[in-house]
């Protein structure tokens, strides 16, 4: 599910195609033509998309398709786990 999310975003965003965006271990820079400004678009639009916040540090981090599918991982799975129990709230 991530995956995919991830590769919509990148598509929308860069205007190529989901299927060129989902190689994890595609550099995004080198094969899709994303700058700095494009990937804090490509995490706005995932942001909005799953509700969560990427920290400005793990975006400064990131140089893979990969990276950016782990970054926004993480925290979807932490969002499902609830904090007072914590046990699964899905």
């Amino acid at each position: 599910m991530i995956a995919r999310t991830v590769a919509e975003a990148l598509a929308a965003v860069t205007g190529r195609s989901v299927t060129e965006c989902s190689a994890a271990d595609r550099v995004p820079e080198a094969g899709l033509g994303v700058d700095g400004l494009t990937q804090l678009e490509v995490v706005e639009t995932l942001q909005d998309r799953v509700i969560i916040t990427v920290p400005d540090e793990v975006t400064a981090r990131m140089r893979t398709v990969r990276d950016l599918q782990d970054a926004v991982g993480v925290p979807v799975v932490a969002a499902t786990v609830d904090t007072s129990t914590g046990k699964d709230s899905s």
